[in-house]
């Protein structure tokens, strides 16, 4: 994760210090060019003692490093004479490392994660889908939807209409409404002393208030109203006593 994170920021400050260079009197793009290599030295040079990815997630650091970049888009804008000028720039080239930035974010992220979940102690591990209910809402909007999407497309093809979108919806869609169909959308969960791990997301157990058991479904409880509730097929869970001996010993812990 280090190679990429740093390959990633090298690319920012390649991109971000190029067109200063072409402010020199020389071709533009050779002079371009030479300020990439600068950038990509002295980026390569910054990121050479990078220890984690904490340098990167600071709030003000992230906000600044995406900001940055954009301030190029004022020249490129303000000498613009028609979108291709605007957009075959030096300006909007530079512009461009704010996408080199978001990469290094997530890239970043994803260290951060990782290495939280290596150093998680892991009390029970079960694998569950939603709750009965939730499951059987899902199938039916995936049903209205695919209602609507093959009315559309029957209508377009009444209209003649054959550039009509809706033909692709279909298609995209069915990636994301054959699980939901075919329920099987178990995922997997741990209980963990440093929180509950569903997948790769890590949720605090300062955020968890307790659980609830039901005849259908095993729901972890979270008060505040931006923190949903985690609900689990409680058939799916083969030893419901042990996850909840787990959830009891680490919210005793908190």
């Amino acid at each position: 994760m280090r190679r990429w994170l740093r390959a990633s920021l090298v690319a920012y400050a390649a991109l971000l210090t190029a067109p200063v260079a072409t402010l020199a009197p020389a071709p533009t793009w050779p002079s371009f060019a030479a300020g990439a290599i600068l950038g990509s030295a002295a980026g390569f040079a910054a990121t050479a003692t990078l220890d984690g990815p904490e340098e990167v997630l600071a709030l003000p650091r992230v906000l600044a490093g995406f900001a940055l970049p954009l301030g190029w888009l004022y020249p490129a804008w303000t000498g613009a004479t028609s979108i291709p000028t605007f957009v075959f720039t030096p300006w909007t080239a530079g512009a461009a490392a704010a996408l080199a930035w978001v990469v290094a974010v997530v890239v970043a992220a994803d260290w951060r994660t990782r290495e939280r979940i290596d150093g998680l102690t892991e009390l029970a591990v079960f694998e569950a889908r939603n709750p009965p209910e939730t499951r059987r809402q899902a199938r039916i909007a995936v049903g209205v939807m695919a209602v609507l999407v093959v009315a559309a497309v029957v209508i377009s093809f009444a209209l003649g209409d054959g550039s009509g979108f809706s033909y692709w919806w279909l298609p995209a869609m069915l990636p994301i409404w054959i699980p939901i169909l075919a329920d099987a959308d178990g995922r997997e969960v741990a209980v963990a002393d440093g929180g509950l791990r569903v997948e790769r997301q890590i949720h605090d157990w300062d955020t968890v208030d307790g659980y609830e058991v039901s005849d259908d479904a095993l729901t972890v409880t979270r008060p505040k109203w931006y923190h949903s509730d985690l609900s689990f097929d409680r058939g799916d869970v083969e030893d419901l006593d042990a996850v909840t001996a787990a959830l009891d010993d680490a919210l005793s812990r908190r």
